[in-house]
């Protein structure tokens, strides 16, 4: 018996992890254990960790965002770090 040949899907082409400047800033501050995100609620909250925040910077420097220049990168996460606050405001 002859099997039907599988049909092939289109390549689908890799979208990047992050398209915006913001998306990587918030990824990379998450990544470094920055900031958190609230148990209960969903926010993002500052750990107030400064080796955090410093992994954080040296990632931006080393590995900026594609396109962008590594001062524009540190400079979005410090504008993205003073939009997110200590506590959660819900709990």
């Amino acid at each position: 018996m002859m099997s039907s040949p599988q049909r092939k899907l289109p390549l689908q082409s890799t979208r990047p992890a992050y398209q915006t400047l913001q998306g990587w800033a918030l990824g990379t501050l998450i990544e470094q254990g920055a900031v958190v995100e609230c148990a209960h609620h969903g926010h993002r909250v500052d750990r107030g960790d400064p080796d955090a925040w410093n992994r954080a910077r040296e990632e931006a420097w080393r590995n900026p965002f594609p396109g962008s220049a590594p001062e524009a990168c540190i400079e979005a996460l410090e504008k993205t770090m003073r939009g997110i606050g200590d506590t959660c405001p819900d709990c």
